[in-house]
């Protein structure tokens, strides 16, 4: 397992962002003290999220694509994406639904089609000054009211919105870990399949079936996280793939590298997994 010495992380959770409950945003902040450089395997995740940093940039690669980003979103890739970071920093995250994302980006498809985007390039100056305002505050929970005031604001005042058998149909799909049949969701919605699967795309960016397709993922990727002993026929059993070889594709399209190398791999004094695991 490899081993990254003398590291310190701190993270700030727990904290009730009250005015974001309607869109069903979670933040955090971060704070990590690395010895040298450090590349993360980030995999793909249903939640949309945005990272904003409060000290160095962060390096960006996926696909032959490269960038850094002092404040970008992470808009659920159909690969990992490496992230990159050396030295002290910290950052805010938000993760939301894809549905309030739609309403926070103005309806933006490109926001839910990228792996990333710089966050800049998408609001200005605002995002500039907001990194400011955050890095002259040293308290935690005024970095994360700051933010959820930040982010209140212009979900608000958005005149986007997704109808609302696309949000109630995601929402069933998360419940269901990605597993109710996407037929039940036409059904319950009172139109055809093709209609349905359209419009959910339009508004989130992916069909219903890419859509399944993370959440399984993300449910089998946090049953090896917490229970990486468990056995992998019984965490494809669990998460609802028709089989074990089933499981071992998808977690590898999305991952990089298997469900068992993921399971084992890992830094012993930092979180994450080392981008390492692509290399096989």
């Amino acid at each position: 397992m490899p081993r990254l010495p003398f590291s310190v992380s701190h993270c700030v959770s727990g904290f009730d962002a009250v005015r974001l409950r309607p869109w069903g945003a979670r933040l955090c902040g971060f704070s990590e003290t690395l010895p040298g450089s450090v590349q993360r395997l980030e995999v793909a995740q249903p939640q949309v999220k945005l990272v904003i940093g409060l000290a160095s940039p962060y390096g960006l690669a996926a696909n032959g694509r490269e960038q850094r980003c002092q404040a970008f979103v992470v808009s659920r890739p159909a690969a990992p994406v490496i992230v990159e970071q050396s030295g002290v920093h910290s950052c805010i995250e938000v993760e939301l639904p894809p549905w309030a994302a739609y309403r926070l980006f103005q309806g933006d498809s490109q926001v839910l089609a990228s792996p990333w985007l710089d966050l800049p390039e998408l609001w200005g100056a605002a995002v500039g000054l907001l990194v400011e305002a955050l890095e002259e505050n040293p308290c935690w929970t005024s970095r994360l009211l700051r933010v959820e005031s930040f982010l209140v604001e212009r979900l608000q005042n958005s005149r986007r919105d997704v109808p609302p058998m696309v949000r109630l149909a995601w929402e069933e799909l998360q419940r269901s870990g990605g597993c109710i049949p996407i037929h039940h969701l036409s059904e319950r919605a009172g139109c055809s399949g093709r209609h349905f699967a359209s419009r959910f795309k339009a508004h989130l960016g992916q069909g219903p079936k890419a859509c399944a397709r993370h959440l399984r993922f993300a449910r089998a990727q946090q049953l090896l996280e917490s229970r990486p002993a468990l056995e992998l026929v019984h965490v494809a059993m669990l998460c609802g793939y028709s089989d074990q070889s089933h499981f071992s594709r998808e977690f590898q399209a999305f991952a990089g590298c298997s469900p068992g190398a993921y399971a084992r791999g890992g830094w012993a004094t930092i979180p994450g997994k080392p981008a390492s695991l692509l290399e096989g």
